[in-house]
């Protein structure tokens, strides 16, 4: 029986009770009906999404079907698929192939949630409960612990209004943030970065390295925004970019986005700068690179809602001065600006390079989503 499945592409290996519990996303195999008490055992002592599996023969199918309708009833998220949902069954794996990297791993929450952040800062016990993550709060006092008076690496590149001592304290930051995750084992890491200005420090250089480097990063201590980048990195091994929409177009149904960090990965070119708004330390002014990207954004008080759309970052260069440093027009489908503008979920949004919004939103259902 398992090897209609495994024809599918799908590889089912049978596990104990345990095991399976164990899953992110359990699937029940029924091979014979009458088991529909069994599969219920189960699903009372997992609450988890799951799915179930049904073959074409031994009343696997009937069987399936009254367990579906009676966990539905119990308000429980489950999915019926078949020997013929061959691509379904792939799509489901690859969400719970995502779930499982995520699962367990420790995710630090320097300084907090910056105070602007009034829509986007969920209780850290969601991440656990939901993706099994652990939020570790660290305080901005540990990475000063950290910092060393000097560092060997330094940004390199063509700069504008800075000069040595900018690109020390952005290596000093750097190995300060390296430091830390080390010391806390840590996966990813978002930083409440305003807290360092009064000391002249900016910490976008060492998030865009650390991006880079296959690290997670994020600004202003947005935990949903560090998810959105981390799921991006996951699918794509790429990094994402993290940014303020910052101005719309309805006529041509396009957004600008800007922020004053990106991964080098993402850019033509770049220019290091002053950071935006305080015009103190160094920033990134890149220049991304044209093509189809997904616009990513989890909001609500449990990460219950998503925004995810499929569209062109395009050439144009802005350049403006009153705005974060690297910044980029994104033109979006029909529709969508105005959504996003009607129900908005918060401030920041992540440009995932490529078109993922399929498996984003099937992911957000399955894991996310009340």
């Amino acid at each position: 029986m398992l090897e209609k499945f495994r024809s599918l592409g799908l590889n089912l290996v049978p596990r104990e009770e345990e095991a399976i519990a164990d899953e992110p996303l359990p699937a029940l195999l029924f091979l014979t009906g009458g088991t529909e008490h069994l599969a219920l055992e189960f699903a009372g002592n997992v609450q988890k999404s799951l799915i179930l599996l049904a073959h074409f023969g031994h009343n696997s199918l009937p069987a399936a079907l009254e367990t579906l309708a009676r966990l539905r009833e119990e308000g429980r998220k489950a999915w019926l698929l078949t020997e013929a949902d061959g691509e379904e069954l792939l799509s489901f794996a690859r969400v719970a192939a995502l779930a499982r990297e995520l699962r367990g791993k420790r995710v630090g929450l320097i300084g907090g949630a910056s105070p602007w952040l009034v829509a986007s800062s969920p209780d850290p016990s969601v991440f656990r409960e939901k993706l099994g993550l652990e939020v570790v709060e660290v305080p901005l006092s540990a990475l000063r612990e950290r910092t060393p008076s000097d560092s060997e690496i330094l940004p390199e590149g063509e700069a504008v209004g800075i000069g040595e001592a900018e690109r020390r304290m952005a290596g000093r930051v750097y190995a300060g943030l390296k430091a830390l995750i080390a010391d806390y084992r840590l996966s990813a890491l978002s930083i409440a970065c305003f807290g360092l200005l009064s000391e002249g420090c900016t910490a976008c250089w060492a998030l865009a390295r650390l991006s880079d480097e296959g690290l997670p990063a994020g600004c202003e201590g947005d935990l949903p925004a560090l998810l959105a980048l981390w799921l991006g990195q996951i699918l794509t091994g790429s990094p994402g970019f993290l940014a303020n929409p910052t101005e719309v177009d309805r006529k041509r149904e396009r957004l600008l986005l800007a922020h004053c960090t990106a991964p080098f990965s993402l850019v033509e070119g770049f220019a290091l700068r002053t950071h935006f708004e305080s015009r103190i330390g160094l920033a990134v002014a890149g220049e991304l690179r044209p093509g189809p990207y997904t616009l990513f954004r989890l909001g609500g008080r449990r990460l219950e809602k998503a925004f995810v759309v499929e569209g062109t970052v395009l050439a144009e260069r802005p350049g403006r001065e009153d705005l974060c440093r690297t910044q980029v027009w994104f033109k979006m489908p029909k529709g969508a600006l105005e959504k996003l503008l009607r129900d908005p979920l918060g401030n920041h949004h992540v440009l995932i390079p490529g078109h993922h919004r399929p498996i984003l939103r099937q992911f957000h259902e399955v894991f996310l989503s009340d």
